[in-house]
C-alpha cells in the first residue's frame, strides 16, 4: 500500500509541475519602461524607482518606447552602468520601440548612450526573478490508513 501511495504522490507532483510550467509563460508581462516613454526624466532616479516597485520575472518583456535618433537603449555591465559608459555593450537597440525579452534571472543594466543622457537619469537597473516551480509534494497531506 505504501508503494502505491508514493507512486500516486509522485504522479500528482509531476502533473502539478507540468501544469505550472505550461501555464507560467502565459502569465508573462510586457512592462512599458517608466510607464511611458524612454526619455530624459525630470528626476534622475525615476527609472530606478520605477523598477524597484515592479517584480520582473523570466518570460517578461521590457518595452522601451523612444524615437530613433534621439535616444537608444544599450545593455551594459554593472560597472559600465555605474559609470554611464558603453564601451563593451552586450547589445544595443537603436530603433524604438525596443522590446527586450527577459530570458534569464539576475541583474540586468540598461542605459541610453546618447550624449550625457545616462548621467541625466536615462539608466535602468532590473532585477529579474527566475521561475520557481512549486515544491515537490505540494501541501498535500498523507493519505490515512483505512480503519479496520
Amino acid at each position: 500500500m505504501t508503494m502505491a501511495v508514493t507512486s500516486v504522490h509522485t504522479i500528482q507532483t509531476a502533473f502539478l509541475v507540468t501544469i505550472f510550467l505550461l501555464i507560467r509563460p502565459s502569465l508573462a508581462h510586457n512592462h512599458i519602461v517608466g510607464g511611458s516613454i524612454w526619455s530624459i526624466p525630470l528626476a534622475a532616479d525615476l527609472y530606478g524607482n520605477w523598477a524597484h516597485n515592479i517584480s520582473f520575472e523570466v518570460g517578461d518583456t521590457l518595452v522601451f518606447r523612444f524615437e530613433m535618433g534621439l535616444y537608444d537603449v544599450v545593455e551594459v555591465s554593472q560597472s559600465e552602468f555605474e559609470h554611464c559608459t558603453a564601451e563593451k555593450p552586450f547589445r544595443a537597440f537603436l530603433v524604438g520601440p525596443a522590446e527586450l525579452h527577459l530570458d534569464e534571472g539576475g541583474m540586468r543594466y540598461f542605459i541610453c548612450s546618447v550624449g550625457n543622457y545616462c548621467f541625466l537619469g536615462m539608466k535602468l537597473p532590473v532585477s529579474v526573478q527566475s521561475l520557481q516551480p512549486p515544491p515537490p509534494g505540494g501541501s498535500s497531506s498523507p493519505i490515512p490508513s483505512p480503519v479496520p
